[in-house]
């Protein structure tokens, strides 16, 4: 396997965490892209890439992964959600109804680099394992960094790649704005501000006036 590329805005350089799971560590550790241990893999980091050399790909074992999370896409552009994990569901906070259809593009946000993510997209495009780190958020807008390894996958039967399978080591940061997410921010449509102001009422309808008196004898 090549080796494994990082980069960019709060995605490069070799974190210093080894605890498994969702850890807390300061963005400025990974923030420099000409960082000397750049191309270097954590204890965590290389624990999970060992682990993912002996992955069955195919799209039948990666929808079955459940002590990880999970991503699978479409193989072709614009790589459209296909499966995600309860996993990922509960680390990136979206439900499946919500994430499934959209893309990647829901987890990204302003300090997301974007030479990472062409370096994503030129590898799925031709299909390549790659491995990077980049800065994500949820779907309430708290930034992690995220340790992406993106595999191809093939049917059981036949070569032709049909499928993304993305495997997520995520780590919280502590120095990162947290992204406010509007309401079209999250789905991303135009959908109108929540709780739009009332119609204004309509107007009373006119006073009933009593009767005439009755004319005098």
């Amino acid at each position: 396997m090549s080796q494994p590329s990082y980069g960019g805005s709060h995605g490069g350089g070799a974190s210093s965490s080894s605890g498994a799971g969702p850890s807390s560590m300061s963005a400025d550790s990974t923030s420099s892209s000409d960082d000397k241990n750049l191309h270097q893999l954590d204890a965590v980091e290389a624990a999970t890439l060992i682990r993912l050399n002996g992955f069955q790909r195919t799209l039948k074992d990666a929808v079955k992964i459940q002590d990880i999370p999970v991503i699978v896409t479409l193989a072709s552009p614009p790589f459209v959600i296909y499966h995600i994990n309860e996993l990922w569901c509960r680390l990136c906070g979206y439900t499946e109804s919500e994430a499934l259809g959209q893309t990647c593009r829901i987890l990204q946000g302003p300090e997301t680099c974007r030479a990472t993510l062409a370096s994503l997209h030129a590898a799925a495009t031709s299909g390549r394992d790659i491995e990077v780190r980049l800065l994500n958020y949820t779907g309430d807008g708290t930034p992690f960094q995220n340790t992406l390894f993106v595999r191809p996958l093939q049917p059981e039967c036949g070569s032709r790649c049909t499928h993304l399978a993305a495997f997520l080591l995520v780590r919280y940061v502590a120095d990162v704005p947290r992204l406010n997410r509007a309401g079209s921010e999250r789905d991303g449509g135009d959908s109108p501000p929540p709780n739009p102001l009332p119609a204004p009422l309509p107007p009373p309808p006119p006073p009933t006036l009593p009767p005439p008196p009755p004319p005098p004898p």
